[in-house]
């Protein structure tokens, strides 16, 4: 189930960032999908144990992404702004959307 959830998450991040990457300097396709895939690892937080390893180990596992985040902040390094904008931004906006996920957990 992990796997087949990874191989449509990793894609589909791929896709996004790549979208976003041609028309912003700023990370936001990574935004996104670490918002999303914190929204729906809230949201099947109390799911069974096929459904959490689809969505949540598997699509959000892969659809998120710590390491380009960090290359990210590594390459901002040298603009402060930037980078503590986008540091807080994934953190809160991850935590704010995990929240709201489990919050309407199915």
């Amino acid at each position: 189930m992990v796997v087949l959830g990874a191989g449509f998450g990793a894609p589909l991040r791929y896709v996004v960032d790549h979208a976003f990457r041609r028309r912003f300097e700023f990370p936001l396709g990574i935004l996104i999908v670490n918002a999303a895939g914190s929204f729906l690892l809230g949201l099947v937080s109390n799911t069974g144990p096929e459904v959490s390893a689809l969505l949540g180990a598997g699509f959000s596992g892969a659809l998120t992404t710590w390491s380009t985040f960090a290359i990210d902040l590594d390459a901002q390094r040298h603009k402060p702004k930037r980078f503590l904008l986008n540091l807080f931004a994934n953190i809160s906006i991850g935590f704010i959307f995990a929240a709201l996920g489990k919050f309407l957990a199915i």
